[in-house]
């Protein structure tokens, strides 16, 4: 009995002992499980049965400053598929009619299902009843979502300002790209349940959030402008021949882009949107430098408009090396050299001038350095330091040869000269707005520099003109009718980037100016490359300026100026040879008394020329408007001679008077390539020269 009692407790113990031992590993185990593989498993077991995607934001729409649309948003439904489920619960008929649905091949949609992953997106952004089809087919593992779809009303107008959108809402290119954080809104990432057998569970918490959507971007840009600039630019790219183009409009005093515009002859080659010529390309301006180089001699007082200049009769040799003029010219001042494009006198002014101050005033004028406007890509342009620069170089600078600048470059120079010498940073965006119409950004002018003083910007802006309107101007083409066109004529060769010599038949075709030039209101600037052999800029680029400027006036009813004292020459008042016999005893129309020209009144008697030295030009025109005397102006600023003097009778009109500004420039340095007593003998016969008419 006791030895049976014993054996039972000893089996007891043993047991007890056992399961003891079984619990205690058992304890061990779940402690091990807790503490070392918890987060994994707990990591594991929410991976299970929840699903995450990110859903992105309402992108906001891009209009123009007029609020015409440029880039909205449209909600679509994307397919998407659980693969493994896919395959366990469908046969291969109905993953083939699935595709049929979806639009896809079937083999892209078995290479889809055999992934390596959970999830998949059969089709992005599908139209509506393809999505009704896929949900009407009822096939475990594929469901849809709504997301949006970016697209442009207006097609490709402004491209390369708006730029493009990518397939998940990042932007790629353009505004776009530049305020994509903006733009894109606030994206969500979607949490959502699923059962044991795989299907969502949407109603769940984690799946109740909303987007953020994006903010609204008002631009700068003129839809009718830019669709003017982009038609005129496309038909003169096939009419020329050119590869492509690009054309830019400003406005000079607070520097909102107008209108943008880059074509292409090979239009399949570039939509637009992804490159944006006009910002990131450049190019050789050519003779559009020499406005540049003007303003820059102006300014450093190297040249005035009285002073000439020998032009070596269309031939000159500099450093071993020819330059040539298109025709021969002998004696030309700076409004000379700008009408008919002289190479050679622009390069006399550019070595007067020097490396180091035309390098600098390049600068200031914002070449070879980024514009700030803000779109993504901009390049700088390519101006080495001067110390590099040889004296062939310098003079090739002088008329836009050796030198790189971008379109926005030079036309915010030109802007420079219009606005009366102040670098204004060039911008596309002026406002953006959140969902709920709060203004969030505001953009502003921002004079960015002084290029050059009021005096020399005026006087350029005068010269200008020459190269329109005067007998000989090289950009007769581009004139506008009832508005006066300041500008200049560009051509180019293009550099062969293998050789890095330049083609002999591949030009650079340009013209960049502003109207009306008494009021500037744009300037706008026309580029075409590639261009053959003899298209020069003053037949192919600027007929696209008088298009795009002429419709652009009519399009902001901007009305033609009074006619400019400044610009004429022969004032007729409307009196006949025997004006001044009047009735005895007839009053005349207007007393000299009444004439404010700030000076001691003259003679009242009919026919005697009156005293004009020293009066302005105003007041000498009313003065004679007073007397009833024709007059001819010649020059600018005050009366320095007056033909027949005070106090002579009038035999014959007009009366001739000479102006000239009250500040003297100082005299001009001498200029290589004519001999000393040449330049000597020449700077002793200052001439003012006569204002012409057509001006």
């Amino acid at each position: 009995m006791n030895d049976c009692f014993k054996k039972r407790r000893a089996r007891i113990g043993a047991l007890t002992f056992g399961l003891a031992g079984l619990f205690l590993l058992a304890a061990i185990r779940l402690a091990m499980v807790v503490l070392v593989d918890g987060p994994r498993l707990s990591s594991l077991a929410r991976s299970e049965h929840t699903t995450a995607m990110e859903l992105t934001a309402v992108r906001g729409p891009i209009v123009d400053r007029n609020g015409k649309p440029l880039a909205l948003s449209a909600e679509m439904r994307s397919v998407y598929a659980r693969p493994r489920r896919l395959r366990e619960n469908s046969t291969v008929a109905e993953r083939a009619k699935l595709a049929a649905a979806l639009r896809m091949a079937p083999a892209d949609l078995e290479a889809e299902l055999h992934r390596p992953a959970p999830f998949v997106w059969l089709k992005r952004h599908v139209a509506p009843e393809n999505a009704r089809a896929v949900e009407e087919m009822g096939l475990e593992g594929v469901g849809d979502l709504s997301e949006y779809k970016r697209f442009y009303p207006e097609s490709n107008l402004a491209a390369s300002v708006v730029g493009l959108a990518g397939m998940d809402g990042q932007g790629l290119s353009g505004v776009e790209l530049q305020y994509d954080k903006l733009i894109r809104g606030e994206p969500v990432e979607l949490r959502f349940y699923h059962d044991a057998l795989g299907n969502p569970i949407f109603d769940s918490p984690l799946a109740l959030k909303n987007a953020e959507p994006g903010a609204r971007l008002e631009l700068t840009i003129d839809s009718s402008i830019q669709s003017m600039a982009e038609s005129y630019l496309a038909a003169q790219i096939e009419k020329s021949g050119a590869k492509r183009g690009s054309a830019v409009v400003l406005d000079p005093f607070t520097g909102e882009v107008l209108a943008l515009a880059n074509d292409y002859a090979d239009r399949r080659a570039d939509d637009g949107r992804l490159h944006n010529a006009a910002v990131q390309d450049a190019f050789e301006p050519g003779s559009t430098m020499k406005g540049i180089l003007g303003a820059v001699a102006l300014q450093d007082h190297v040249i005035d408009t009285t002073r000439e200049i020998y032009c070596e009769n269309g031939q000159w040799r500099v450093g071993g090396r020819a330059i040539h003029d298109d025709s021969p010219h002998q004696w030309l001042n700076l409004g000379g050299i700008i009408e008919v494009s002289s190479n050679i006198g622009a390069a006399k002014i550019a070595l007067a001038l020097g490396a180091q101050r035309f390098y600098q005033g390049l600068a200031a004028f914002g070449l070879g350095r980024k514009s700030g406007v803000d779109l993504p890509g901009e390049a700088a342009g390519l101006i080495r330091a001067p110390s590099t620069w040889r004296q062939i170089e310098l003079a090739d600078h002088g008329f836009g040869q050796g030198v790189a600048v971008t379109p926005i470059q030079l036309a915010t120079a030109y802007a420079a000269i219009a606005n009366g010498g102040i670098v204004m940073r060039p911008f596309v965006v002026r406002a953006a707005y959140d969902a709920d119409g709060r203004e969030i950004l505001r953009h502003t002018p921002q004079a960015l520099r002084r290029a050059v003083s009021p005096d020399a910007a005026h006087t350029m802006n005068q010269l200008l003109r020459g190269a329109v309107d005067g007998p000989e101007g090289t950009g007769r083409l581009a004139r506008v009718a009832d508005f006066t066109v300041a500008g200049k004529t560009g051509t180019a060769q293009m550099v062969n980037p293998a050789t890095g010599t330049y083609y002999q038949s591949r030009l650079v075709a340009s013209f960049v100016g502003f109207v009306p030039a008494e009021d500037p209101r744009m300037v706008i600037l026309v580029v075409l490359y590639e261009v053959p052999h003899g298209h020069f800029g003053g037949l192919f680029a600027a007929p696209v300026f008088s298009e795009i400027a002429g419709d652009a006036l009519a399009h902001l009813e901007i009305v033609p100026p009074a006619p400019s004292y400044e610009t004429a020459s022969l004032l007729p008042f409307g009196v006949s040879d025997n004006s001044d016999q009047h009735d005895e005893g007839a009053p005349e129309s207007r007393s000299d008394s009444s004439v404010n020209t700030g000076f001691a009144s003259v003679s009242a008697a009919s026919g005697i020329v009156p005293e004009f030295r020293g009066l302005s030009l105003r007041a000498a025109l009313d003065l004679a408007r007073s007397r009833r005397i024709d007059v001819e102006i010649s020059g600018s600023g005050y009366v320095v001679r007056q033909k027949p003097g005070p106090g002579a009778v009038l035999a014959r009109p007009p009366a001739e008077l000479t102006l000239m500004e009250k500040s003297e420039a100082r005299p001009l340095p001498a200029l290589t390539g004519s001999s000393s007593h040449q330049h000597r003998d020449h700077l002793n016969r200052v001439r003012v020269n006569r204002v012409r008419a057509a001006r």
